[in-house]
């Protein structure tokens, strides 16, 4: 990778961490932790909050969209550095050896993405749920 692309990814990535590490630990689905102690076991549960109005799905909702825009938009210029890379190796490619080498590396690249992408999404979650309709998954 040139110079230009790796900040591209490095900057994208950060703005990925950033967006998705406060959202995410808000957002947290019901966990317990359990503090063992000499005698008595503490059990402390963290739980989403419930959204009760229409104000506050609005505002979950806008920060859920601009989460997955910058998601979306990270994956994209990870594929746009990935066939730049590609174009520029093909390029100066002088056997046929480091033109497989040049397509195996930009298989890789998108496989990475792909796999980055997959991983922030599961994060991200679901949307956040209107007022007054049930979630798509009821056991919950």
């Amino acid at each position: 990778m040139n110079g230009l692309a790796k900040r591209t990814v490095a900057s994208m990535a950060i703005v990925v961490t950033l967006a998705l590490a406060a959202p995410a630990a808000a957002n947290a689905t019901t966990t317990t932790t359990t503090i063992p102690s000499t005698t008595t076991t503490t059990t402390i549960a963290n739980k989403t909050p419930v959204i009760k109005t229409l104000k506050e799905w609005r505002a979950a909702e806008k920060l859920y969209l601009a989460q997955l825009k910058v998601i979306n938009l990270t994956f994209a210029a990870a594929v746009a550095t990935a066939k730049m890379n590609l174009s520029t190796a093909l390029g100066a490619a002088t056997n046929a050896t480091s033109r497989i080498s040049a397509r195996a590396t930009y298989r890789y690249a998108i496989t990475e993405a792909t796999i980055a992408r997959s991983n922030a999404l599961t994060l991200l979650g679901k949307p956040p749920v209107k007022p007054g309709k049930k979630p798509a998954d009821s056991s919950l």
